[in-house]
């Protein structure tokens, strides 16, 4: 019988098997850096700040997967905004809904932290979590400007190089 899936906050720890996690996402897709300890560092600073929450996906006794949810004040939106920085599951747990479930709680936690939007970047080739995002009513179009949303990003330094 299959484990009962589990979405949490994460605790302080937590912070080595959400370092594994992150290093799992990072080897998943091809990258070198951040470093073990770039991400070790990265995951304990941002489990003790106030504008960050760590959600974790339990399916028995680790982890399986993780939500990074960030949080800031949004002159446009009006009020606090959540980002969903990284969503990763583990590729032996996927499809068995814990990304979906990690999205919801992130959407939950950020209403009842009182946000009035939440946010997110994903590559449009990445079909797995597009269709996550869209089935919980995340929308790319603009009704402005009649068209979609794009994120631009241009790296300053490279990474592990600067202070952040």
């Amino acid at each position: 019988m299959e484990a009962s899936l589990e979405i949490r906050i994460a605790l302080a720890q937590d912070a080595e098997p959400l370092a594994g996690l992150a290093i799992a996402f990072r080897n998943h897709l091809g990258r070198e850096v951040p470093s073990d300890q770039q991400f070790r560092a990265g995951v304990e600073r941002l489990l003790a700040s106030p504008d960050a929450e760590f959600l974790l996906a339990v399916t028995g006794p680790d982890p399986v997967g993780y939500l990074l949810l960030r949080y800031r004040f949004s002159m446009w939106a009006g009020g606090l905004e959540a980002t969903i920085e990284d969503l990763f599951v583990a590729p032996g747990d996927r499809r068995r809904g814990a990304g979906k479930a990690l999205v919801q709680a992130a959407l939950d936690r950020a209403g009842a932290r009182g946000c009035v939007s939440a946010c997110l970047d994903t590559n449009e080739k990445n079909l797995a979590s597009t269709r996550i995002y869209t089935q919980l009513g995340f929308d790319a179009f603009s009704a402005r400007w009649q068209g979609r949303q794009l994120f631009f990003r241009k790296r300053l330094q490279e990474a592990g190089r600067g202070q952040s």
